[in-house]
């Protein structure tokens, strides 16, 4: 069974896609059945994403190219070391352990939105991509700002920026994980609204969903089992709750035995949702002063600053 990705249309004159983690951390490893679904068309595909990895850490305890120091690296796998949070170093070297195959996944620093410009702009060129499909693990990187309850936007809203002015024919804004992000206490009434509006205004590209039987899924959940049992690594919340709700579990039920009150797995967290990113760009209302940003504290403080003077979207439960 293959993942029925509805936006095939858009990627079918595409030589070079690719796929990027936009809100930093595993977002990434939620992009991977899109990779191998491509992959298994014929497509070139590439990794990367917005990294919370220490990039001289991993350059000592694993293989890493270096295209802009300090802004741009890629993993290469070859693990000497484990740390407690090396998640593409790992996926790199998962890739040539289990397909034999030497996968570079590329780290974007978790920087300011001048920088992360900069390192997009470069890995655009080196790779020669033609198609971008960002890919948040969660759905706060449709939250505008308005919003009581939008999760972690600072760093989605960075990336972005960051590829709003590439001359890029493509460029796709991938959701997947609905109703994970109970820690950052994200308004999933205000999430629904904000895709309504993006429906509205012709932006929204399809949905689907995985399943237990697809080997896009299932290869999937074998790279986030491989890195996150590694000795005392970091899990991700988000695809620890995607991986059993696709299984079919519901409710309170932990993959890991880390629960969190008001987790509620449900079949909800399993489906893609793809969106125009150049409509989801220009509805937010954060981008346009993150943009120009020299690093990470500046953003978060700015951001702050436009937020307390925002007329704020109450936060409403889902009537069902």
């Amino acid at each position: 069974m293959e993942l029925n990705l509805p936006i095939l249309p858009q990627l079918a004159e595409s030589k070079s896609i690719l796929i990027a983690g936009a809100g930093g951390g595993f977002d990434v490893f939620a992009g991977l059945p899109l990779y191998f679904t491509l992959r298994a068309r014929g497509k070139n595909v590439h990794l990367a994403n917005l990294s919370f990895t220490e990039f001289r850490l991993a350059a000592l305890v694993s293989e890493i190219e270096t295209l802009l120091p300090d802004l741009l690296v890629g993993a290469r796998g070859r693990v000497k070391h484990t740390l407690s949070y090396l998640p593409e170093p790992l996926l790199a070297q998962w890739f040539q352990q289990q397909h034999a195959q030497d996968i570079t996944i590329w780290m974007l620093a978790n920087s300011g939105g001048r920088q992360l410009k900069r390192a997009y702009q470069h890995l655009v060129e080196h790779l020669q991509v033609d198609a971008l499909i960002l890919i948040d693990g969660g759905v706060d990187s449709l939250m505008r700002g308005d919003e009581s309850g939008s999760g972690t936007l600072v760093e989605d809203t960075l990336s972005l920026a960051a590829v709003r002015a590439l001359p890029l024919p493509v460029k796709i804004l991938g959701c997947i994980g609905f109703g994970t992000e109970v820690e950052e206490a994200v308004c999933h009434y205000n999430a629904l609204e904000n895709m309504a509006a993006l429906t509205k205004a012709g932006a929204f590209l399809g949905v689907c969903a995985l399943t237990p039987q697809m080997l896009a899924f299932q290869q999937f959940e074998a790279a986030c089992r491989y890195v996150w049992e590694q000795k005392d690594h970091h899990k991700s919340h988000i695809s620890t709750r995607i991986i059993p709700a696709v299984r079919g579990e519901f409710g309170a039920y932990d993959m890991y035995n880390d629960h969190f009150p008001g987790v509620c797995l449900s079949p909800l967290m399993g489906l893609y949702w793809f969106f125009d990113a150049a409509t989801v760009i220009q509805h937010n209302k954060l981008i346009d002063a993150l943009a120009d940003t020299h690093d990470k504290p500046a953003a978060f403080r700015i951001a702050d600053a436009l937020i307390q003077r925002m007329q704020m979207r109450p936060r409403r439960a889902l009537p069902y």
